[in-house]
């Protein structure tokens, strides 16, 4: 997923750049919904320029789900509980965006196929 990653911070390096600096700003407050209108135009300029994370967000929307479920149901514990409890949920939601990114460019690892997949 790294290389989606890179992409989304060449194609909308504004939008990066602009919610970056809100939730720095805003750090003390409830950055999460101050900065909503900045991460709502950081995530369409992605989903618009990067197809392999739409792919993977319709693709993986349950593991999706189950990980920010556990993130939001652990938010006060320590780093380690939030591991022990929730590294099951990550572990796979990686395991389906490796799925899709095969799915997307069969034999090369993730990062590669996003990039393919934005450069043609």
């Amino acid at each position: 997923m790294d290389g989606s990653l890179d992409v989304v911070a060449e194609k909308c390096a504004v939008q990066l750049d602009m919610y970056q600096k809100c939730v720095i700003k805003n750090q003390q407050g409830n950055w999460a919904e101050i900065c909503s209108p900045q991460r709502i135009a950081l995530t369409r300029c992605a989903d618009h320029n990067v197809p392999l994370l739409k792919a993977v967000k319709q693709a993986c929307a349950n593991e999706i789900k189950a990980y920010d479920s556990c993130l939001a149901a652990n938010q006060s514990a320590s780093e380690e509980v939030l591991q022990e409890k929730c590294l099951k949920s990550l572990q796979d939601l990686y395991h389906c965006t490796e799925r899709v990114g095969q799915a997307q460019a069969p034999g090369r690892p993730l990062g590669k196929a996003a990039m393919e997949t934005t450069r043609a």
